[in-house]
């Protein structure tokens, strides 16, 4: 007997199935604000993971959560998947604690919600929209690189406008993302392809990112910093 439970998904199938990637996005998100939110409140381990020998590894691994969830997605169980989704954004967290630190209170709540705005009004269009993305995407993926690349130059360069102009563009670039990727996400689920709970969990691995990125740029062009009295 063909087993369809990948096949043929109804509306009522595909609308649950991204509610729950909305729903491990956003806990992913909670988890890490509030790890971020508690590590910046202690000096002493701030101290001890952003400037000693650990500060790299607090650093690096997030992304490497990021790779082996990506590059192990066919070969990970669902349930393996999603324990990695969860100890990334405590991880991511942990890597972020800084910006608790850096920016007032005012300009990380204000940051939060312009990316929350952005992230909800452009995943509802990705969502609903019957226009193909698809060249779209490709072409926001190549911005991207492109500015990943330049970030790079501007680790060396430390040059102020630059860094700018790459924040600016990355919120534009994954603005546009988070359409994209909620159409593809959508899409896959569709389908009826492959399996819906690790579809899920890699779907809210990509809209995490989206989202977080947002943030983060946001917070650079327009945040305010903390004096340091």
């Amino acid at each position: 007997m063909m087993d369809t439970h990948f096949q043929f998904p109804t509306v009522d199938d595909i609308n649950s199935s991204m509610v729950r990637v909305y729903n491990h996005m956003a806990s992913g998100v909670a988890i890490s604000g509030a790890v971020s939110w508690i590590i910046s409140q202690n000096l002493e381990l701030m101290a001890i993971l952003f400037k000693t020998w650990l500060m790299w590894p607090v650093i690096l691994l997030p992304l490497g959560f990021v790779l082996v969830m990506s590059f192990g997605a066919e070969k990970l169980s669902a349930k393996t998947l999603g324990v990695l989704f969860y100890l990334y954004s405590v991880a991511s967290g942990a890597s972020l604690a800084t910006i608790f630190a850096i920016y007032t209170a005012d300009s990380l709540i204000t940051a939060f919600f312009v990316s929350s705005a952005l992230f909800l009004s452009m995943s509802a269009y990705g969502y609903f929209t019957k226009r193909s993305l698809e060249s779209f995407g490709q072409f926001l993926i190549v911005g991207l690189i492109g500015i990943c690349l330049a970030a790079i130059v501007n680790i060396f360069l430390q040059n102020s406008m630059m860094q700018m102009l790459i924040s600016i563009l990355a919120v534009i670039i994954f603005t546009g993302l988070t359409a994209y990727d909620t159409q593809r996400i959508r899409i896959q689920i569709y389908s009826g392809k492959g399996d819906y709970d690790k579809a899920e969990i890699m779907g809210a691995l990509t809209l995490y990112l989206d989202f977080i990125n947002i943030f983060i740029h946001l917070l650079q062009i327009f945040g305010d910093r903390k004096s340091d009295d």
